[in-house]
């Protein structure tokens, strides 16, 4: 196999690769040998059928059989032997395949920059001290008690009010006429948390349970007629010691407290280690110029994209131009996150920092017991995903890598 290596960029790179004619013969005479055994040839005996005669017939299938196991054979083996990492599909043109002669084909592909060396030493930090206050921990048994408070049906003559949980059924209308997709019925709402536009929220004040009200929407020249269905009001728990047990698997409010404590000083850890972190890597980055692959910035585009969608709760795609403004808006984010991800793996790399069996139990652990679940469901789990366990080795590594750094920071 004779191989060319083009460097177009410091992430990208075209392979010009030439499979050899003794292989490219052996390849044709094999595979007509097998159609001359497999298929049936009017006016021969089986397996007599003559070569040109299978040629004029199966010539375009069996050349594109020798191409479809050939290419990315011998592409994967000139990316051995060159020792760069691709992170993407190649690219393959140019393919020129002859019977006698050989096959040629060039491959194009993203790769991750070579990177001989990571200055890192030194970096300034500046430290801070955690502190949990005692506002800290009522709010925080303020947000246990708002998770597990009930909602109660309120008497049939109470007026609507601010926080006040409504369900109504509704349908609008324009000009008149019923607007398609504008009903619903059975929408439980909070008075008084934005979930209901100003106008309504305005128009079913003081209401009552059964009550059916006509809200024009002005600017929009809609009118909504709304119905009143249910009318029910948010009861706190006592902050007791039967609360502590329910929430908190403790047996006095004073020992929640304390749990609550150290829930919210762990937080602020990880809160204060993500901010050193950062500092961590726009310091790499203004230290270690790196060229980021296009590739893997489109990738970390589309995860950003994907948790945008989530977390408004959108089911379809974007709008074009919707989409073009969020990915102008993440743009150097996800440049910043490619950097940095590639001069911590070379840091790794260098000093020779992995994950362990044991670090993946025992971050396992850690993780089961933030987020009050059973370790062995949360590792059955991250098994079961692909690259679960992976990625979390990958984590823990970078972990390492910004412990290793701090440890030589310099903190001010």
């Amino acid at each position: 196999m004779k191989i060319d290596m083009e460097e177009v960029s410091t992430t990208k790179m075209v392979f010009k690769i030439e499979v050899p004619s003794d292989l490219v013969s052996k390849e044709f005479t094999d595979a007509y040998d097998g159609l001359r055994k497999k298929v049936r040839v009017p006016g021969f005996r089986p397996g007599k059928a003559p070569l040109n005669i299978l040629e004029q017939r199966y010539k375009k299938d069996v050349e594109t059989d020798i191409i479809r196991r050939l290419v990315p054979d011998y592409y994967l083996k000139a990316v051995k032997e060159s020792g760069v990492t691709p992170v993407e599909m190649p690219v393959i043109e140019n393919i020129d395949l002859r019977k006698g002669g050989t096959l040629t084909f060039t491959a194009t592909v993203e790769i991750k920059p070579k990177i001989e060396r990571v200055v890192y030493e030194g970096i300034e930090l500046k430290k801070e001290d955690i502190a949990v206050t005692d506002d800290d921990v009522t709010a925080g048994i303020e947000g246990l008690r708002e998770r597990y408070a009930q909602l109660e049906v309120c008497e049939e003559d109470h007026p609507i009010e601010e926080d006040d949980y409504v369900q109504i059924d509704y349908a609008g209308f324009s000009g008149g006429k019923p607007v398609k997709d504008l009903r619903r019925e059975g929408l439980l709402l909070q008075a008084g948390s934005g979930d209901i536009a100003p106008e309504i929220a305005k128009g079913l004040s003081g209401a009552l349970k059964g009550e059916e009200r006509e809200i024009k929407i002005d600017e929009k020249g809609l009118m909504f007629k709304v119905k009143v269905t249910e009318v029910k009001r948010k009861l706190l728990p006592e902050l007791n010691d039967d609360f502590a047990k329910d929430v908190g698997e403790c047996e006095t409010l004073t020992e929640l407290r304390e749990k609550v404590k150290e829930r919210i000083l762990e937080d602020k850890r990880e809160e204060q280690r993500a901010n050193y972190r950062n500092g961590i890597i726009k310091k790499l980055i203004e230290w270690n110029p790196v060229e980021p692959p296009s590739s893997l910035v489109e990738q970390e585009i589309k995860g950003l994209l994907n948790r945008t969608k989530a977390f408004m709760g959108k089911k379809g795609d974007f709008e074009p131009e919707e989409e073009k403004a969020f990915r102008e808006k993440y743009r150097s984010h996800a440049e910043e996150e490619v950097k940095g991800e590639l001069l911590m793996t070379a840091i790794a790399g260098f000093e020779g920092i992995t994950a362990t069996d044991d670090d993946v139990e025992k971050e396992i652990e850690r993780m089961a017991k933030k987020g009050q679940q059973d370790a062995v469901t949360l590792r059955r789990y991250l098994t079961s995903i692909d690259g679960g366990i992976e990625n979390l080795k990958d984590k823990i590594t970078r972990d390492k890598v910004v412990n290793l750094i701090m440890e030589k920071a310099k903190w001010v």
